[in-house]
């Protein structure tokens, strides 16, 4: 019984490792495109009727920042952490770092544009996705 507990501790830790990982390659892919010259029609395609259109790349913009707070999330549920100590506000400041950064740097790429409503689109991924995970918390806080 005593080689089981170091086993699923190994395990568990290898998980830990993985989780990091994935989120750390994550966030550096979504640093490195924002410097890739892109050409395209994203921002053409509308959704809606003319009086509420949404901009595709827009809704792509929040997906994107709402998905990698749901990873967060998914962690957190299986008990995993991205850092030791404040590991909510940390994540916090460098996603919305990241949501910033992404946006501004286009200003000095070829074939790339900064747009304010990419930026709101991107924080506000950001602060929906925070929004489930401080709900999420609260609720398994409860009980």
């Amino acid at each position: 019984m005593n080689c089981e507990k170091p086993e699923i501790e190994y395990q568990l830790l290898l998980l830990q490792k993985l989780y990091r990982y994935l989120f750390w390659i994550g966030y550096l892919a979504v640093l490195i495109t924002s410097f890739i010259p892109v050409k395209g029609s994203l921002n053409k395609i509308t959704l809606g009727p003319e009086s509420f259109r949404i901009r595709l790349d827009h809704l792509l913009h929040f997906a994107g920042y709402f998905l990698i707070c749901m990873y967060y999330l998914a962690g957190q549920k299986k008990g995993l952490s991205l850092f030791t100590a404040n590991p909510l506000t940390k994540f916090i400041l460098l996603l919305l770092f990241l949501a910033i950064v992404t946006e501004l740097v286009q200003l000095w790429v070829p074939e790339r544009a900064f747009n304010v409503w990419d930026l709101v689109s991107n924080v506000a991924g950001v602060v929906v996705g925070v929004g489930v995970v401080a709900q999420s918390s609260e609720l398994r806080a409860q009980g």
